[in-house]
């Protein structure tokens, strides 16, 4: 009693592990308005591959704009 067993550490992080993401995107400064929406809607179907390609998108998109001004 009162500790967690193996399967109930397996059911947590295959309910939290896709979610990480999602949050990460939802908080993230690299973008605003309708393109964190469609970001999010990409990570909702393709978890960590979507939040990955979010990364590296918004980092190309700073350094243009960066590069622009």
């Amino acid at each position: 009693m009162g500790s967690i067993g193996i399967w109930q550490l397996l059911i947590l992080l295959i309910v939290v592990f896709p979610v990480i993401p999602l949050l990460l995107t939802a908080f993230s400064k690299r973008t605003s308005g309708a393109q964190k929406v469609g970001w999010i809607i990409l990570i909702v179907f393709t978890s960590w591959i979507g939040y990955a390609i979010f990364l590296i998108v918004s980092s190309f998109m700073n350094t243009q704009s960066q590069q622009q001004t």
